[in-house]
């Protein structure tokens, strides 16, 4: 090392160009830019970097700030070789005729992730040029109107969406899910509201929503092992379907492993009865979480028992859930439970969370799989509405509870710290 630096050589600089490349890759591209200023050898080195990020920079946060645009053209212009990787974000850009050029310019680039997420209220329209990204993996937005035209043939190579507020075609989502046959992850967040959303997607393995809808279906699902459905809203379909939902919600999803839920679509799955002998589906789920339940409203409590009684390689169960009637008929639905219906045997971990309304009705949810669980090792409880002597109280009630299991560790996370203590 001696002799080089007294020689003058360049160690640095001498690097294979695949190992530079992979140098300045690793470098925010602010910083992988300025390399250009080392010397007349590092000036057009950065151009060759295969991926291009243009966010949480501070010069990117200044609205009305023409500069932020001529540095994009400039990266662009001077680029060269393939650009694997294009981010757009921040939350002062607005909709604007620059990104229709740059993604006419990225469309000769074999981009195969590209991500634009823009301020929340605007509405820029996707152009044509993008549907011609023929080696997009990747493709993440926000804030647009996404339409493919009528020429689109598809996107053979992408895994993954990712749609944050995008306005879609009801009509045509389904016809633009089956062009992408490796599909892997769907992602939808308060996206165009649906009168029924159909997935068919024969490789897709994880799908996540929060949104409005009135009915949703998984056609050809067989590799799907993690659903996320959150519906916003308390269910707006039919009372009086030609088939149970549930039955129709579980029918493709012979792989399902990871179950999150939210109320109201616990209260969708009961709408045409719930079956006496459960889908198959659910014999392969291990993780079940429910969120924003309601003990008031019985579908709900109904659903929640139901999933958890029949799914019987069930290794961990989380919910939260409100209460502000205990005498309400969900409460009292689950003070009648007294059969598991051969259920949670496997059971490992509960966490229970708190948030508002009595203790009574998480209680007696708590003791009903407190006598159900032969195999519980974990109730741990995180409060966030209630004082902590009333939780610890609680606790000391459940470990009266007849319980199969001699091994159960209550822990409890005090109200508003990070402290996790075992109650003894």
């Amino acid at each position: 090392m001696r002799h080089a630096r007294s020689s003058g050589v360049d160690m640095l600089s001498n690097l294979p160009c695949h190992i530079l490349e992979n140098i300045l890759g690793c470098l925010d591209l602010r910083d992988a830019v300025r390399t250009s200023m080392l010397s007349k050898g590092w000036r057009y080195k950065w151009v060759r970097r295969p991926k291009l990020e243009f966010g949480n920079d501070e010069y990117l946060y200044i609205p009305q700030n023409p500069i932020p645009k001529t540095l994009i053209y400039q990266v662009l212009l001077l680029h060269e070789g393939p650009i694997m990787k294009f981010s757009l974000w921040g939350r002062y850009w607005r909709s604007c005729p620059d990104f229709d050029h740059w993604i006419l310019f990225l469309s000769r680039k074999n981009v195969q992730e590209f991500t634009l997420q823009i301020g929340v209220g605007n509405i820029y329209h996707m152009p044509s040029h993008l549907f011609a990204f023929q080696q997009l993996r990747h493709l993440k937005l926000s804030s647009c109107v996404f339409h493919p035209p009528t020429t689109f043939i598809g996107f053979k190579k992408l895994t993954h969406i990712d749609f944050h507020t995008v306005t879609i075609v009801p009509a045509t989502f389904g016809d633009l899910i089956s062009k992408c046959p490796l599909l892997e992850q769907l992602r939808l967040v308060a996206c165009t509201n649906f009168d029924c959303l159909e997935i068919d997607a024969a490789n897709l393995r994880c799908f996540y929503f929060i949104g409005v809808l009135k009915s949703i279906c998984f056609k050809n699902t067989p590799k799907l092992e993690q659903v996320t459905v959150d519906f916003r809203l308390r269910v707006l379909a039919d009372e009086f379907p030609v088939c149970s939902n549930l039955v129709k919600f579980f029918h493709h999803t012979p792989n399902l492993k990871q179950l999150n839920l939210d109320g109201g679509v616990l209260q969708y799955l009961t709408v045409g009865g719930l079956p006496e002998s459960p889908p198959t589906a659910l014999n392969n789920v291990r993780d079940l979480n429910i969120s924003h339940m309601s003990f008031e409203n019985i579908e709900e409590v109904v659903g929640a028992v139901y999933l958890i009684t029949r799914c019987p390689r069930l290794q961990y169960f989380s919910m939260d859930a409100s209460i502000k009637n205990v005498e309400e008929a969900g409460v009292q639905f689950i003070k009648a439970q007294t059969n598991s219906y051969g259920g949670m045997k496997v059971l490992q971990k509960v966490c229970m969370l708190l948030i508002y309304g009595g203790l009574e009705p998480q209680t007696e949810f708590l003791r009903f799989i407190l006598s159900s669980a032969p195999a519980l090792e974990e109730i741990y409880i995180l409060n966030h509405a209630f004082p902590d002597d009333q939780v610890m109280q609680m606790i000391h009630e459940m470990k009266q509870f007849p319980c199969p299991s001699r091994n159960v560790k209550f822990k409890y996370e005090e109200l508003g710290t990070d402290i996790v203590m075992e109650v003894p």
